[in-house]
């Protein structure tokens, strides 16, 4: 049965003690969002909490925490509830100092003006139980007083004062027969007085006599005695006047030591700091400058990433790219394509070898690249020996169709130059079909990987089957493109042309 009651109470107690361990954990997440007053509240309800299960140095902690921030936000009262706290915590503790805290909050209180009675009572109270363990009587007395002001009674007043008029007249008999001892007490003095100074006056004649009845060498003697003992007085007087000179020197230059110490330690600290500060700024400097590279390196990479992005796509499907991730097709209404091929490429690479002709390829293209630049057209791919650019992405209108055609005369006249210099070194000659078509296509990027830009329609497929219509080293152009540029180019007709899968066709031959 014991054992029972025994384990009832165990598990009571750990049970209250968990209760109580919560709590403190919620008020101090309570505590981590709060500021201002609430935050000092939430500091003198953390304390309570720990004063509650008995951890008393933390309840201090926490209270010294609540009163320092309380002063800093300039919350008076708070900061005195907190000082309270702080010292019932070391005076539950066992501390010394306890009394200090009261005592803070008192002066808190009283220099703000504040009227918070109930809390000067308990601070007064707690002064009294310590002073009551000290055995400091005239301290009780004190406290009391202040506590019966408080309280609106007479300072000094017993709890048990006469309140009936029998009462007073017996405190007043009291009095009464007290004066009347005094009286009695002040004549008995009187008459004690008189007596001792009779008995001085007798002494006074007996010295008198004594003196009279002394002859003149007495006297001298006397007179020399009294003039020995005025020089050992004097003597001891200066003797002790040096020693305390000499003590003030002493604490003069152990002062000046102090001070020369001190002097000292200040120096070496500010050079200290001074090197610290000289330091610190050197190594933000360095820093700053480390960053600084750091940020040029990646600003330089990004404009590389994004030359390189554009090189690949337009700037419309580019930036679009890099805000969304993923682009969507689009469709253009009138965007001019041009196709060029070159004429027996079989042949050609039949002289050639593998490498020799990817690399003419390579001059080739590169030139026809730098030539639609110069007229700001897009190019689209290559797909073996043939090329396609595009214009009009995303303006499109006539102005663009103008552009391709005079980057089809500047890549026909590249050519021609090209070719004079490879016959004169018996090198196969490079001719090319050029075909331009223009009308609506859609345009875009498909798949997530190795991105490409591609253009759809039938406008494409028309513009293909121009450039297989056309003859080397001539501009084959469809009649929707005569009708935007007759006015600029001077043209020849071919007639209606057969296109594979597309009927007949008006085409134009543009002159050069």
């Amino acid at each position: 049965m014991k054992k029972t009651v025994l384990l009832l109470l165990f598990i009571s107690g750990f049970l209250g003690l968990n209760a109580q361990s919560a709590k403190i954990q919620e008020l101090e997440e309570q505590l981590r969002p709060a500021f201002g007053p609430a935050r000092v509240t939430l500091y003198i309800a953390l304390s309570d909490a720990c004063i509650e299960e008995g951890l008393f140095d933390k309840a201090a902690d926490w209270a010294e925490e609540g009163a320092d921030f309380a002063r800093r936000i300039k919350q008076p009262e708070l900061r005195a509830t907190a000082l309270n706290r702080e010292g019932k915590a070391m005076m539950l503790g066992g501390k010394r100092k306890a009394a200090g805290r009261f005592e803070q909050s008192l002066d808190v209180l009283r220099e703000n003006g504040n009227s918070n009675k109930a809390l000067m009572l308990d601070n007064l109270q707690n002064l009294r139980k310590l002073a009551e363990r000290s055995g400091k009587s005239k301290d009780i007395a004190l406290i009391d007083d202040q506590m019966a002001v408080l309280n609106g009674k007479t300072p000094g007043a017993s709890a048990e004062s006469p309140v009936t008029k029998s009462e007073l007249r017996q405190e007043l008999a009291a009095l009464k027969n007290q004066l009347a001892n005094a009286g009695e007490g002040y004549k008995n003095d009187q008459v004690r007085l008189m007596q001792e100074s009779k008995e001085l006056q007798a002494q006074l004649a007996a010295k008198e006599a004594a003196i009279e009845q002394m002859s003149e060498d007495q006297m001298k003697a006397t007179m020399l005695l009294m003039q020995q003992r005025l020089m050992l007085d004097s003597l001891v007087f200066r003797a002790g006047i040096d020693s305390l000179a000499n003590a003030n020197a002493q604490l003069e230059l152990s002062e000046a030591q102090s001070n020369r110490k001190f002097y000292l330690a200040a120096l070496i600290a500010l050079l200290l700091l001074a090197g610290g500060s000289t330091y610190s700024f050197i190594r933000a400097r360095t820093h700053a400058r480390v960053l600084e590279e750091k940020n040029k390196i990646i600003r330089e990479e990004q404009q590389r990433s994004e030359s390189l992005l554009l090189n690949i796509l337009p700037s419309l499907v580019a930036d679009e790219l890099k805000k969304k991730g993923h682009t969507n097709a689009r469709f253009f209404e009138d965007v001019s394509v041009l196709f060029a091929d070159f004429v027996g490429f079989s042949k050609i690479a039949e002289q050639l070898g593998p490498q020799q002709l990817v690399s003419e390829l390579d001059t080739c293209f590169r030139a026809f690249d730098q030539i639609i630049a110069k007229y700001n057209l897009e190019k689209i791919k290559t797909i073996g020996d043939a090329y396609m650019c595009a214009g009009g992405l995303p303006d499109g209108g006539g102005a663009q169709l103008r552009d391709m055609v005079l980057a089809a005369r500047d890549m026909q006249k590249w050519l021609h130059t090209w070719n004079t210099e490879r016959r004169k070194n018996g090198q196969p000659r490079f001719e090319a079909r050029i075909g331009i078509h223009r009308g609506p296509v859609v345009a875009g990027v498909v798949g997530s990987k190795k991105f490409a830009f591609d253009i759809w329609g039938d406008t494409v497929n028309i513009a293909a089957r121009i450039e297989q219509a056309g003859e080397g080293g001539k501009i084959n152009i469809s009649g929707e493109a005569y009708e935007l540029i007759r006015d600029a180019f001077p043209c020849t007709y071919r007639g209606k042309i057969a296109a594979k899968n597309k009927g007949e066709i008006d085409m134009y031959f543009v002159d050069n």
